[in-house]
């Protein structure tokens, strides 16, 4: 793959389902900072096709694949995620970008455009990860399946020790606490 470097950082944010990736991250990042992924899971009523994913058929992501377009891709809740290459460097062109993504997701861009991605793990509680999945999900085997991974999605954060320029929020702090938090590693990372 010809890749280019980044001209801007590239912010990702990790952490257990639960732990408010998403949430934060509207929070603290421009709308239109994102890097939009593309991913086979079927829209929900909220979303916009461009805009909080490129939604696209099983077939159209296995192209997406072949052709290299994808600087990332990974399996989630059984459904395939990736960052495409294109979108990374356009966003980053300018000014900084973001996404939530998995620790996978960060390694593999990581391995390819190096120290200029960076990594923010939310770090937060089983006891508050229950509580939360709780309040947005009304399935059950749902929430118990994503309970189900959060000692693996946890463990993550050792595997994120060892690059050098990843930080780690207390995610159990109110939500201002950590959207404060994570105002403060980008502001200092610019």
């Amino acid at each position: 793959m010809n890749q280019k470097e980044l001209k801007h950082p590239f912010f990702v944010i990790i952490g257990p389902s639960g732990s408010g990736k998403t949430k934060v991250a509207e929070a603290v990042f421009p709308a239109n900072y994102k890097v939009v992924s593309h991913t086979t899971r079927p829209i929900r009523k909220d979303e916009v096709d461009g805009v909080d994913y490129y939604f696209e058929t099983n077939q159209q992501f296995e192209q997406l694949i072949k052709e290299h377009a994808l600087a990332e891709h990974d399996h989630y809740h059984g459904y395939k995620y990736g960052v495409g290459v294109a979108d990374l460097l356009e966003k980053t062109s300018n000014h900084y970008a973001f996404d939530v993504l998995t620790l996978k997701g960060f390694q593999d861009i990581e391995a390819i455009f190096g120290e200029k991605v960076i990594p923010i793990f939310l770090n937060v509680s089983k006891q508050n990860v229950l509580s939360r999945l709780n309040e947005r999900e009304q399935d059950l085997k749902l929430i118990n399946e994503r309970l189900a991974l959060y000692d693996q999605e946890a463990k993550n954060k050792e595997s994120l020790k060892h690059y050098k320029n990843t930080y780690f929020v207390d995610a159990d702090q109110p939500f201002e606490a950590v959207v404060n938090a994570v105002k403060q590693i980008v502001n200092n990372n610019l």
